[in-house]
């Protein structure tokens, strides 16, 4: 179907998956359409399907094909999924960065990091309208997890729409002002033509609870605990951390925080004014002085991530965090979903260590920041959007709010994966296009694209290991020295190692070989590759990466 749309909507990360958000919203015709960016976030790798990869990113080929039509990007919070790839992602995307003020100086540190000058990123007000070519943009004040979060109302010709971003109803959330719902019934009375909404919770029944209520629990779990305590949550939920820190202080505990991007974003907080009478905190290296009944540290990893404070703690290997027999470790936050693997193999190491382990199915020490169902409902009856487009959640979670999303009063729900493009401004919502989308992988410090091979090329070699054969020939390919075999990832077998059986069989299939192949190198490879892949296979039951070196001698003429 041709996309003749004026107004469209079109994810390039987050919908269909949890994390690495990215969304556009495109206005006028296909050729000369402006666009307007909201969020630029990132996803974690893991060993099963990146394996050596800490960071995602979107693929912005598309947003680059844009050149100066994308007018402005509009970061709604400083959760990393949603701000973590605007300093990797900004020198591609070359536009201003509108957020509130913490959410600015998390964007600016990001691009600092990155050696830009933070002066692309924008302060915006509550209230206050951002203009971006035909775009209008309204930042309204919402409660999630971490500090100024906001929803944005998206003004057009063609009508509004509001982008909810992460939100929960809290009416006391301990930091901001409680979840203030008037604006959006103000916005439904104004008339909204869609509204694109968080899913995570879809499957949720009922509210998540406030901030403020967890107090109580966590104090008296900490209570409890006789030896060090430590508590793991989200870097970027400051409020949290405060939460956690002001329970350990009332149990006459000292807080050690262990982390670079904790203690970054604690100090954001603070010198933002945002945050205020953070307890008092004792640097790591002291820690080793203060008895255990008297210890509690804030710890990132959270999500098991391999290169985390928890887990090097969880390994033993931390140079100054170290618990044992009798300590404590408390998981204050959510596992998001395809993590759940790294989560429990990281219990199990604590464990093994005789350190006990608390999350919250075993008590009231963490509240989601994202709305559930009746949440859900009750902006779906404040805004009466025309048009639900469901966003931030893995494909079943898109599925189900799409059904309940006319249950709760919009006509139409639309069911868009990355890289669709719905138009919203016809008679009825339908996808008219897809644009290029997908995965791009920070592996060490360079970016590789999904198609590029190298995830591929790794996936392969951890599950079939690598045979290297280096083999020195004359000119007419015949052997001038044993071959020379390198097993890597395979099994030991003292009797018969695998790499003299391979080296032997290369040997025979070398002497088998017609002139013809052994005059290329090629050939030569191709020999000696086929006979290795043989004998790997019937001794191991495998066919490994192979690699054939070949170094040919030329005679020297007189």
């Amino acid at each position: 179907m041709a996309d003749t749309a004026t107004l469209v909507y079109a994810p390039l990360g987050g919908a269909g998956e949890i994390g690495m958000n990215m969304y556009l919203y495109g206005f006028g015709p296909v050729k000369s359409r402006r666009w307007i960016m909201v969020d630029c976030g990132i996803g974690f790798g893991d060993m099963e399907t990146s394996p050596g990869v800490e960071l995602i990113v979107p693929d912005t080929a598309f947003v680059e094909s844009l050149g100066d039509r994308l007018e402005a990007i509009f970061i709604t919070h400083a959760h990393e999924d949603h701000v973590g790839a605007i300093g990797r992602l900004w020198r591609k995307l070359n536009a201003p960065v509108w957020a509130t003020r913490f959410t600015a100086e998390i964007a600016k540190r990001k691009m600092q990091e990155e050696g830009l000058s933070p002066k692309a990123v924008k302060i915006a007000e509550y209230g206050g309208r951002v203009q971006a070519g035909p775009f209008s943009v309204e930042f309204i004040p919402v409660t999630h997890s971490t500090l100024q979060c906001s929803a944005l109302a998206i003004r057009t010709e063609k009508g509004v729409i509001l982008h909810t971003a992460d939100f929960k109803i809290d009416d006391d959330p301990l930091v901001g002002a409680p979840f203030d719902i008037e604006p959006f019934r103000a916005l439904g009375r104004e008339g909204v033509l869609a509204m694109a909404i968080d899913s995570t919770n879809v499957f949720s029944e009922g509210s998540t609870g406030s901030e403020g209520s967890l107090r109580p629990d966590i104090e008296r779990v900490i209570r409890e605990c006789e030896g060090a305590v430590a508590a793991t949550s989200f870097a970027s939920n400051v409020v949290r951390l405060k939460t956690l820190a002001e329970a350990a202080a009332a149990c006459d505990r000292s807080v050690v925080i262990a982390g670079r991007a904790m203690r970054r974003m604690i100090e954001a907080a603070v010198d933002t004014g945002l945050l205020k009478d953070f307890p008092p905190t004792v640097p790591e290296d002291r820690a080793s002085d203060i008895p255990d009944r008297n210890l509690f540290y804030l710890l990132t990893g959270s999500q098991g991530e391999h290169r985390a404070a928890l887990a090097r703690v969880a390994a033993g290997v931390h140079p100054t965090v170290s618990l044992s027999e009798g300590d404590t470790v408390l998981f204050s936050s959510r596992t998001i979903p395809g993590n759940e693997a790294e989560i429990y193999r990281l219990y199990n190491r604590l464990s093994e260590r005789g350190v006990r382990v608390i999350d919250a199915d075993m008590a009231r020490i963490h509240a989601s920041g994202h709305a559930c169902r009746d949440e859900l409902r009750a902006i779906y009856e404040a805004v009466k959007p025309r048009i639900a487009l469901p966003m931030h959640g893995e494909h079943r979670h898109l599925v189900e709010h799409a059904a309940s999303a006319k249950r709760w009063g919009a006509d139409h729900a639309v069911v868009a994966p990355n890289g669709s493009v719905v138009a919203l401004d016809g008679n009825r919502p339908e996808i008219v296009d897809e644009v290029e989308t997908g995965r791009v992988y920070l592996d060490g410090s360079v970016f590789v694209g999904a198609l590029d091979g190298v995830i591929r090329d790794r996936l392969k070699l951890a599950r079939q290991g690598h045979v290297v054969i280096a083999l020195v020939v004359d000119e007419e390919g015949d052997l001038l020295a044993d071959p020379e075999v390198r097993c890597i990832g395979a099994p030991v077998d003292r009797e018969r190692p695998l790499d003299a059986v391979i080296a032997q069989a290369v040997d025979d299939a070398m002497d088998r070989a017609g002139r013809k192949e052994k005059r290329t190198d090629a050939g030569v490879e191709s020999v000696a590759a086929r006979a290795a892949r043989k004998v790997c296979f019937d001794r191991w039951g495998k066919k490994p990466v192979t690699t054939v070196i070949v170094t040919r001698l030329e005679d020297e003429e007189d």
